[in-house]
This record gives C-alpha cells, structure tokens and sequence, in this order.
C-alpha cells in the first residue's frame, strides 16, 4: 500500500507545480502589460523633455543675442546667424521652427523701477517693429529694458501610446534677459 500513496502523492506534487506555473504565466501577462506601459510612458516623457529643453536653450540663444544685437531682426524663411531669428534656429535642434508670429514671438518691455511694460514687439508678418501707444522703437529698444523671446512649438507623439487622446502637445518656453548696447 505504501508505493500507491508515493505515486498519488507524487502526482499531487506535480499537478501544484504546473499550477503554479500557468499562475505565474497569468501573473507575467498581466504585470507585463503594466510595466510596458510604463516604460513606453517613461520614453515619452524623456522626449517630450529633451524637446522642451531644445526649446529652452533656443529662446535663450535669441534673448541673449537680442541682449547685445537687440534690433537685429528678420522674417525670411532662414534667417541668417547675425539676427535674434538665425539664433534661435542655430541653438540646436530647432532649425525646423518656422519663422513667424505664431512659433516665434520677440517682444520688448520698458522697465521703470520693478515695473515692466510691453513697449512693442517684432512681427514677421510686417517684417517691422509695432510699437505700443506712447512708445516708439528708439524709446523701446534701448539699454535697460528687456527683450524677451517666446517660442512655441508642437510635439508629435513618438511612441504612440497616447496617441489616441489627441492632437500633438503644445510646448513653450520663454527667455527674457536685459539690452545692454
């Protein structure tokens, strides 16, 4: 009798074990789903990131170049290297921004103590300066106030887990520094 209960209890054995392993097959199916979710959410984000940083470092090229350069404007297409435009699409990973009113906005603001007005800002579209009521390009380009680049741009999903919930994500970033020539 004893060698019928070594085999039952061996098949006993054996039938817990299969079980166990089909349970952590369910188990890794469904972790699995989770965790590559996240991983691919993680990718998304680094990007979205590295692309708000592009954007970062542009708008600062342009202010800082606008610091010392502050009317050096232009709205062709490809702008070249000597204008606030041309710095911002040389500081890296920004050459495909478009040159417009809409993707990159360059306004001045007039500072008296801690207070700073707009005064006027450069648009592409005229391709000249529009000066605000009461000022005028001379009164408003000049040292002490400030320039400030704003660049707005969208970012297309790279991964596709969200890609149905919508359109690409707007991203700005805004650099504003004080002329100083």
């Amino acid at each position: 009798m004893a060698a019928p209960i070594a085999t039952l209890g061996a098949n006993v054995s054996a039938v817990r074990i299969t079980s166990e392993r089909a349970q952590a097959l369910v188990e890794f199916a469904l972790v699995s789903m989770f965790v590559m979710l996240l991983l691919g959410s993680v990718v998304e984000l680094g990007f979205l990131f590295s692309h708000k940083l592009e954007l970062a470092n542009a708008a600062r090229a342009g202010a800082r170049w606008g610091t010392t350069h502050s009317s050096a404007w232009s709205a062709a297409a490809g702008p070249a290297s000597n204008t606030i435009e041309g710095q911002v699409q040389n500081a890296g990973g920004t050459a495909a921004l478009p040159n417009n009113d809409t993707h990159l906005y360059i306004d001045y603001l007039a500072v008296s103590g801690s207070t700073q007005t707009l005064c006027g800002n450069y648009s592409a579209a005229s391709g000249a300066f529009v000066a605000q009521a009461g000022y005028s390009q001379a009164t408003c380009v000049t040292a002490g106030n400030v320039v400030r680049v704003t660049i707005t741009n969208s970012y297309s999903l790279v991964t596709g887990l969200f890609g149905s919930l919508g359109a690409p994500v707007s991203v700005k970033s805004v650099a504003a520094m004080v002329i100083t020539v």
